[in-house]
């Protein structure tokens, strides 16, 4: 398929053989990758823990984290600013959007291979400084080739987002956080080598994103290509102003299990990176709204339909809500479950830290649903300010943990204060979110479908207290369905207007006996 195909693809209406939606379809398509890829990553997790044991689990999730942080500065804030601006111009020539791929492309690989160049030549000292160890220097070979293989894929992916074609655009993360990693741990786990592992994986996504950039490629050789300068300049303008809110979220995850390196082993921190590692989790199921809406609604508003966005945004953060603490409240309950299934018994030990950081699933959820629709709307990078904010926060109350809690209690102590950052977070985004589409969450409304997620995790523990051998049956997950089965019925009986609306989208004209859903409601 071509890139001028795929265009085509995004712009026609979805003809009278199908009533789906087409921003349901997008969606949907974009949530089955999506949990495709978390499912990877937990089998990923799984293998690494079982088959490497915890020390590797350790360098392997510290590696991931620190790669996640670099990121944010070495992408240059061009994972939004492409997929953007080749939506803006969607309908326009060609040549323009080539333009942006080329030269978003270009800034984003000269970058990424000065980087890896400079952390090879100070293994080091980069190895003291980002991993605590400078025995871990080895590290340093294979996190440039995963940031180089990161690079490349946010690339093409970025390009085949902003035309929305998803289809494309989907299967490259499909390789990228699936097939290849897990293949390549398969393959080279009895070496018991992380950098070997992860430095394979890294030069295979290189290579995976230039096979899915052919077609792009093609396109750029028949056509001629204006200056790149000045679109260089556009995508920096937008991006670069937007690089220390995503370095900031990334050191929200990455700063406190580095700063604990220097105070306990690794075994022990595996325990905060795993508890973190539940939040990104979370974060990753609003992976389908950033990657859709943010291309979806800069196309509306570049064709001045705010009255539709504002709908649609109304609904989302209803939905948010509802589902995340939901989420969190059946996680806090089951977590020990999930762990024995997930890496094994020898995690439990943790399970205290793991608990505490599920408590910030909703404001984390409610930021990471509504920080494209923020992006969509302004230049300015307002979520770059919020994020900011957070981060300082959570340094100060970091910096406090170390000072004064004993070293037996400095991972809840890290742990809290993420949490608090994390809070904080949510209520700037809630406040940037009010004074750029007038819009206030609606906790009055939500009342009702808050208290029965209350009241089903009431439900969950009172199971637990019952059955506290469940993880030993099938017990547990038929329960979880049970519950998730409950509460959406409950949705249904309270007329939620998020529900109505993506069951109306979806199915035009079908009524649902139980749903007592009226469009005059939203």
């Amino acid at each position: 398929m071509k890139p001028a195909e795929a265009s085509n693809e995004a712009s026609k209406p979805v003809g009278s053989r199908t009533k789906f939606h087409p921003l349901l379809r997008d969606l949907t398509l974009t949530m089955a990758t999506e949990f495709s890829v978390l499912a990877a990553g937990l089998v990923l997790v799984s293998l690494f823990g079982r088959l490497l044991g915890p020390v590797a689990l350790g360098e392997f999730l510290l590696l991931r984290r620190v790669a996640a942080w670099l990121l944010a500065g070495v992408l240059l804030g061009m994972g939004n600013a492409l997929p953007r601006y080749i939506a803006i111009c969607v309908k326009k020539p060609q040549g323009e959007r080539n333009a942006y791929f080329l030269a978003g492309t270009s800034c984003l690989m000269g970058f990424t291979v000065c980087v890896g160049v400079a952390l090879y030549d100070g293994r080091q000292y980069f190895a003291t400084w980002l991993f605590g160890d400078a025995r871990l220097a080895g590290l340093s070979l294979p996190l440039g080739l995963m940031l180089a293989g990161l690079a490349a894929q946010t690339a093409a992916f970025s390009y085949y987002r902003g035309i929305l074609a998803m289809k494309r655009a989907n299967a490259i993360q499909l390789f990228h956080f699936a097939i290849i990693p897990i293949g390549v741990v398969v393959l080279l786990y009895p070496a018991h080598s992380v950098a070997l592992i992860v430095g394979v994986a890294g030069a295979l996504t290189v290579v995976a994103a230039a096979l899915f950039a052919r077609p792009i490629f093609r396109e750029l050789a028949r056509n001629p290509l204006p200056k790149l300068r000045p679109y260089a300049a556009e995508l920096l303008r937008y991006g670069v102003g937007r690089v220390p809110g995503d370095f900031g979220q990334a050191a929200l995850f990455a700063l406190g299990p580095l700063m604990a390196t220097h105070y306990l082993p690794l075994t022990q921190v595996a325990y905060l990176l795993l508890g973190s590692n539940f939040l990104l989790v979370m974060g990753y199921t609003a992976g389908p709204l950033t990657v859709v809406l943010l291309s979806k609604f800069s196309m509306m508003l570049g064709q001045n339909r705010l009255a539709e966005v504002r709908e649609s945004l109304e609904h989302l953060v209803r939905a948010v809500l509802d589902i995340s603490v939901f989420a969190s409240l059946q996680l806090v309950v089951f977590a020990d479950v999930l762990v024995r299934v997930w890496v094994g018994p020898r995690f439990l030990p943790g399970i205290s830290i793991i608990r505490l950081l599920i408590l910030a699933i909703p404001p984390y959820l409610f930021y990471m649903a509504l920080r494209s629709s923020i992006d969509a709307v302004t230049v300015k990078p307002r979520n770059a300010g919020n994020v900011m904010a957070a981060l300082v926060i959570y340094l100060a109350l970091t910096a406090v943990t170390l000072k004064a809690l004993p070293a037996n209690f400095l991972l809840e102590g890290i742990a809290g204060a993420l949490v608090v950052a994390l809070s904080v977070l949510g209520m700037l985004t809630a406040r940037t979110f009010r004074d750029l589409y007038n819009l206030s969450v609606p906790w009055g409304k939500c009342a009702p479908s808050l208290l029965a997620a209350a009241l089903m995790g009431a439900a969950s523990f009172a199971f637990r207290r019952i059955q506290p051998d469940a993880h030993e049956s099938l017990l547990t997950f038929l329960w979880e369905l049970l519950a998730s089965g409950l509460f959406l019925v409950a949705l249904g009986r309270l007329g939620s207007p998020w529900l109505g609306f993506v069951w109306e989208k979806a199915f035009p004209g079908r009524r649902l006996a139980w749903f007592s859903y009226k469009r005059s409601a939203a």
